[in-house]
């Protein structure tokens, strides 16, 4: 989604990135995970087996309802190197929605060698979208809350002539965190929004996971808006949404804040999110109105400290970089 702000800080503006990055794979005893997102920046590994470099989960082997999920289904974990991994209805909170196998057998014959983690990516990247969208009825929203991923075999059961990709969707966060979901993917907007009153994280000058707002942040979430209320004749122009939100964005924010000059009195910005025509095609309608602070030099946001609801402190310089390890997989202690 794109971000805007109001005019007067337009320059300021930061733009969508929709390149895909894939998530650090981690083994799961004879399995291996990787995530896919169109949104998150998570780092790479060459590892032979696919990402161990970033901490591998468990040396058990991978229960066998990892590899005989059927589309449809769920699977969830509690433990973070998912060693309790287990099948649960998609109406309970799961990690993993499983959309569909994909064989690729026809590409690697039985002496081809193990795919480099670069490989792996492109493959899922390639063959899971395949699957998923198919699986979605042609309704993925490749910029919204969902992201691709894949349970790959392990190198020993790739030699042993396993070629086959599990494919699915789960909710990461940018630090590959994975945030519970709640009902099946195809009966929810997807759109990558959040609830008023959330504060996401920040780690140099850019928005991290969620934390809470007395701790330092990129933005605040001050309002979900549904787009169709206002366009309901088909998909409405970037300028027509921006001219909308921002007067929606201005009059909603003030009812969270608590008055129409409380924001601004405390130095903070409202911008807002645009929905592009991709995921419009697709049913996403949800976007985010939000507070934050560009910094000075425009190199992204300021840390904020505080909601608007209460003191806030605004700092002028980029916070520190997030350096605390985290296991890619793991579920989330915090609500998205």
């Amino acid at each position: 989604m794109m971000c805007s702000m109001p005019s007067s800080t337009r320059s300021s503006r930061r733009k969508r990135r929709n390149t895909t990055i894939v998530m650090v794979a981690a083994a799961v005893g004879a399995l291996a995970i990787l995530v896919a997102s169109l949104l998150l920046n998570w780092p790479t590994s060459d590892s032979d087996n696919a990402g161990s470099g970033s901490g591998t989960f468990g040396s058990a082997p991978a229960p066998d309802v990892a590899f005989e999920a059927k589309a449809g289904e769920c699977l969830t974990w509690s433990e973070s190197d998912a060693s309790d991994i287990r099948k649960v209805t998609c109406a309970e909170p799961h990690l993993f929605e499983v959309t569909g196998p994909f064989d690729l057998k026809a590409e690697f014959p039985p002496q081809a060698p193990y795919p480099s983690a670069e490989h792996w990516q492109r493959l899922k990247e390639e063959r899971c979208i395949e699957v998923t969208d198919q699986y979605l009825q042609g309704e993925f929203d490749p910029n919204g809350r969902f992201s691709i991923g894949a349970f790959t075999p392990s190198k020993e059961n790739w030699e042993d002539g396993d070629r086959t990709l599990h494919c699915g969707l789960q909710q990461p966060g940018p630090s590959g965190k994975l945030y519970p979901v709640e009902g099946a993917a195809g009966e929810m907007d997807q759109s990558n929004v959040y609830p008023a009153g959330r504060c996401l994280g920040i780690s140099g000058s850019q928005v991290w996971d969620p934390v809470a707002c007395s701790q330092q942040h990129a933005v605040e979430i001050s309002a979900v808006v549904n787009l169709s209320e206002e366009f309901t004749e088909g998909y409405p122009s970037e300028d027509d949404q921006d001219t909308f939100l921002a007067t929606k964005c201005e009059e909603l924010t003030a009812g969270y804040a608590g008055g129409p000059e409380v924001a601004e009195d405390k130095g903070l910005i409202v911008f807002w999110d645009t929905m592009p025509e991709e995921s419009w095609n697709v049913g996403s309608r949800l976007v985010n109105c939000k507070l934050g602070v560009p910094l000075p030099d425009g190199s992204g946001l300021a840390p904020v400290t505080g909601s608007v609801k209460n003191q806030v402190k605004i700092g002028k310089q980029p916070a520190g970089e997030r350096t605390t390890p985290t296991q890619p997989g793991a579920p989330a202690t915090r609500p998205r």
